[in-house]
């Protein structure tokens, strides 16, 4: 068997940070580094990964609040470009904690925390930037994690789902310059949730709840968790995402399935995915 790195067009024995939040895409991510010959260092972020989640590679853990001890370490690595993800909640501004070697940098966090999660992720790039890195998304080193357009197992939107799913967009879009969530639940003709600090999670055990208590009753081929980046969004940060959590609590809530943006939404393991939804009867659906 072959050991050559994939081709990607990329150049080898480049020198990639992975700052990993929680969930699967930062290990998948830094394996498909690794796969381009990518010398690959692991920035675990306390309280969301755990560096023994990433033996084959250096890992370190770091709190928000040691940025510049972090920054001391690609410098000596002579680390050239960094990707951010994974889940993280959005911290506070007077949890950073920071130590000595971070103070200096608390002027530009200082006003990057003041709007919303766009603009704080903007000012972090910004930050990273301006340290002289080049800032990739994950869909740059792997692609293959990225929705693709059309249906992932066997089930397809019924009509009354296809309705749900262009309200749900034209909904998503429509809200973006107000930097809510995004994604939204769509069922009984009517927008029944929209993603706000909460989580897509949270949104979907609200409304899961909303079912069990009656008040709710969403028809077959009804109830559609659509999900998009915002317009304009910075997809090399904070692209959305939808995992096996996702599918297990769209089930459980009685939904009749999920609609994402093609090209737009992490899902990692397309396969797996689509095994999970066609054994609970529910469609994915990338969207051109």
């Amino acid at each position: 068997m072959s050991t050559k790195p994939a081709d990607t067009g990329r150049p080898q024995g480049r020198r990639v940070a992975v700052l990993a939040g929680r969930g699967e895409f930062p290990l998948r991510v830094a394996g498909a580094a690794a796969a381009q010959g990518a010398s690959v260092y692991v920035a675990a972020l306390a309280g969301a990964a755990d560096p023994a989640d990433y033996s084959a590679y250096d890992a370190k853990e770091y709190r928000l609040g040691q940025l510049g001890r972090f920054l001391d370490e690609i410098k000596r690595r002579k680390i050239d470009e960094i990707v951010m993800v994974g889940a993280l909640p959005r911290p506070s501004f007077g949890s950073l904690a920071p130590e000595l070697s971070t103070l200096k940098y608390l002027p530009h966090f200082a006003r990057a925390f003041q709007g919303g999660d766009d603009h704080l992720l903007r000012g972090v790039v910004s930050f990273f930037e301006g340290q002289g890195l080049r800032v990739v998304g994950p869909a740059d080193i792997a692609p293959d994690l990225v929705a693709p357009s059309g249906a992932l197992g066997r089930h397809k939107p019924s009509a009354v789902a296809r309705e749900a799913i262009a309200t749900g967009f034209s909904l998503l879009a429509t809200l973006s310059p107000f930097d809510m969530g995004q994604a939204a639940i769509i069922a009984d003709h009517r927008v029944v949730a929209v993603e706000a600090a909460e989580g897509t999670d949270a949104m979907i055990e609200r409304v899961a709840g909303l079912v069990q208590a009656g008040r709710l009753k969403p028809g077959k081929g009804d109830g559609v968790l659509v999900k998009a980046p915002k317009l304009g969004q910075d997809l090399r940060v904070d692209m959305p995402a939808i995992g096996p959590e996702t599918v297990a609590r769209v089930a459980a809530a009685g939904l009749a399935g999920i609609a994402v943006k093609a090209g737009g939404v992490l899902i990692g393991d397309r396969d797996r995915l689509a095994t999970l939804a066609d054994a609970a009867g529910l469609f994915i659906e990338g969207v051109a």
